[in-house]
């Protein structure tokens, strides 16, 4: 289980987000930039799940809430936030996942540095 928990990545996507948000949270002068955004990735998985449960609903007529979590809704944020939270710390926090994260994309130059922040800035006006 353990050899699993190190090896498991992020889709490319992802690390590469995960990347740009601590790149920006260091131009912050953030004090733990890797754990601010690894907390906004769950933030955004959770909003992501939300949005795929109800298009679901919405596609299907298929109510996930009272199918399986019928007695449980008031609590149903934090059991999301609490799963996309193990997520997001086993895919970017994990053994210090983030360092090698870090080291794949170290080596943009200011053009696609430039494109990276664009692709994040729409991907949160997109889900949040």
């Amino acid at each position: 289980m353990k050899k699993w928990l190190e090896d498991v990545r992020a889709p490319k996507i992802y690390r590469y987000l995960f990347y740009t948000m601590v790149r920006w949270a260091k131009s912050w002068n953030n004090d733990s930039p890797n754990f601010s955004s690894m907390l906004l990735m769950t933030i955004t998985f959770g909003f992501q799940l939300y949005f795929l449960i109800d298009l679901l609903d919405f596609l299907t007529a298929i109510n996930i809430w009272n199918l399986y979590i019928k007695g449980y809704y008031p609590y149903s944020i934090y059991i999301i936030y609490f799963i996309t939270g193990l997520i997001s710390y086993i895919l970017f926090y994990y053994n210090n996942k983030f360092s090698d994260t870090e080291k794949e994309f170290a080596n943009e130059n200011e053009k696609q540095q430039r494109l990276g922040s664009i692709y994040l800035f729409i991907y949160f006006s997109i889900y949040l």
